[in-house]
């Protein structure tokens, strides 16, 4: 995938990493934040955002039907897979590290489960360093913004 495929998903994530107020605005109200950098999300869906910045992991699944935020980008290659769904259902800590996401001593894991009418997102944990758009384009990724991997 091309970094092009996630420049909403960059705009979005960037903007929340150096602009405290509209990440707030962002978690408190996803559909208007994301239009003020004029991202429509169709009508019939609910949106909500988690940060990955604290003490709880969030990972999003989509069990019923597979859906994705793809008003961000695209979804994982894996994301429609039945083997994928029920390894993460089975135990979604062991999916964390299949995927490369160690949980840091006293992290917790929140299991966010979407579905047609739903969808949601996270704010990845920013990298270390300057965040340029290099560093958000490493960042911001189909598997991190589903909290699959940092």
């Amino acid at each position: 995938m091309s970094h092009s495929d996630f420049a909403n998903a960059q705009r979005v994530v960037k903007r929340a990493w150096e602009d405290a107020a509209f990440k707030d605005r962002l978690l408190a109200n996803p559909r208007a934040a994301l239009a003020e950098l004029a991202i429509d999300v169709p009508e019939r869906l609910g949106l909500a955002v988690y940060d990955n910045g604290g003490a709880t992991h969030h990972m999003v699944i989509c069990t019923p039907c597979s859906c994705y935020p793809s008003f961000l980008g695209k979804a994982p290659v894996y994301w429609k897979d039945p083997d994928y769904k029920a390894a993460i259902l089975n135990n979604p800590a062991a999916w964390l590290e299949k995927m490369g996401t160690t949980l840091a001593a006293g992290e917790t894991l929140e299991v966010v489960d979407t579905d047609v009418d739903r969808r949601a997102f996270v704010i990845p944990k920013p990298p270390a360093g300057e965040v340029d758009d290099d560093a958000v384009a490493a960042a911001v990724t189909d598997t991190s913004l589903v909290g699959h991997t940092r």
